[in-house]
């Protein structure tokens, strides 16, 4: 058996902070804390005295990065995704699909499929079906000629083809009530509620009927009115859903992300990038789907002024929110790991830092910049 004992300044686990003792490995798991005197000949001691150790961050709903997108639907896209997503600190994701043609959706799951047997980097979780089954008005970046409506054969096909975790529906959709029920409770599938026109009614009845997250919440949604509260208002009244935020502060403002974190459990908030092909890359021009969008100061817009997705990563948006928003750090960091692992049912494996688990997780400096990435015990990234 291989043992390791790792010492940083700060070790952050689901409920605590640890500074002193050391964090103990054995073999591709987390095996608790030990103090220096227990420190036996045949364990291999790090110690990383000015930096912090956090869990591997899981992204649940990320398109790309580094010129590559999950639509491109090669095994070449997929590794430079995850070999990327490595260096920022995210040892697990989602691969996550656009409104496009039946057969370029297929395509795409298809070939995670493939890749989540045989790539040798980030962890795939699954696949996250964004699109088809939305609205035309608060469609995004999402092309409106490919929006359809509900269809079990599709649904079923897709399921079929591999791994899909989750799928989207606009809860004003014609029978979504009756395939949010069928999705969640006969295919044992997540729903998510977004880029839909639904008010709270609507919204509910899904929620009800099984869905349990909203989509990037406040974006591509109807705005909460007082007397008209949407889907938006069911997404922050209801305690036992999880709300995807993008904390990049451009797609949701600083003020509306504090009033998500007041009106939420804070065991209910899932960050997600949202991240598109040009993460990581130069402002300039670029393809999302089917539908061309334009980088400027980091920012994706398509051409009639939409955002089109996000340039940022996990570990950047725990910044925003202790920084600049002033949460609690290990509430941050469960938002970006813990949460999404409860949300998926992985917890037992992934999402902490907990003896039994298996041991993700990163070593960063104080700038939050990753130093380190570590992916069943063993260091696979080390920043140059």
């Amino acid at each position: 058996m291989s043992k390791t004992a790792i010492k940083a300044q700060k070790i952050f686990t689901e409920t605590s902070i640890e500074l002193n003792k050391y964090l103990l490995l054995e073999d591709d798991k987390f095996a608790g804390f030990i103090d220096k005197n227990d420190i036996t000949s045949d364990i291999e001691v790090k110690d990383f005295p000015n930096s912090y150790i956090l869990p591997g961050l899981i992204d649940t709903h990320i398109h790309g990065a580094v010129g590559c997108d999950t639509m491109d639907s090669t095994t070449n896209a997929i590794q430079n995704i995850s070999d990327y997503l490595l260096t920022q600190g995210t040892t697990t994701w989602m691969p996550t699909t656009v409104t496009a043609p039946l057969s370029d959706i297929y395509n795409a799951i298809t070939n995670i499929a493939n890749c989540q047997k045989t790539l040798n980097s980030a962890r795939i979780l699954g696949m996250f079906i964004e699109g088809p089954y939305i609205t035309s008005q608060h469609r995004g970046a999402h092309p409106e000629k490919f929006i359809r409506p509900l269809n079990k054969e599709e649904i079923l096909h897709m399921q079929s083809l591999g791994p899909v975790k989750t799928i989207i529906i606009a809860p004003e959709k014609e029978n979504a009530f009756t395939f949010t029920n069928w999705i969640t409770n006969e295919l044992n599938l997540k729903v998510s509620l977004g880029h839909s026109s639904a008010d709270y009614a609507e919204a509910c009845a899904c929620f009800d009927a099984g869905a349990d997250a909203s989509v990037h919440t406040y974006c591509a949604m109807e705005q909460m009115h007082h007397r008209n509260p949407n889907l938006l208002g069911a997404a922050l009244t209801r305690d036992d859903i999880y709300a995807e935020l993008i904390a990049d502060g451009i797609h949701v403002s600083l003020p509306a992300i504090k009033i998500l974190l007041n009106c939420k459990p804070k065991d209910k908030i899932i960050l997600v990038s949202d991240a598109i092909r040009a993460t990581g890359l130069n402002d300039g021009r670029y393809m999302l789907g089917t539908l061309p969008f334009n980088v400027k100061n980091g920012i994706a817009r398509i051409d009639d002024g939409n955002l089109a997705g996000s340039t940022t990563t996990l570990l950047k948006e725990i910044k925003l929110l202790i920084e600049d928003i002033g949460e609690k750090p290990i509430n941050a960091i469960n938002m970006a790991s813990l949460n999404p692992a409860k949300r998926f049912n992985i917890d037992k494996y992934l999402g902490s830092i907990k003896k039994g688990k298996y041991a993700d997780f990163i070593i960063i400096n104080k700038n939050y910049e990753v130093e380190q990435t570590w992916l069943n015990g063993k260091c696979i990234f080390t920043k140059k």
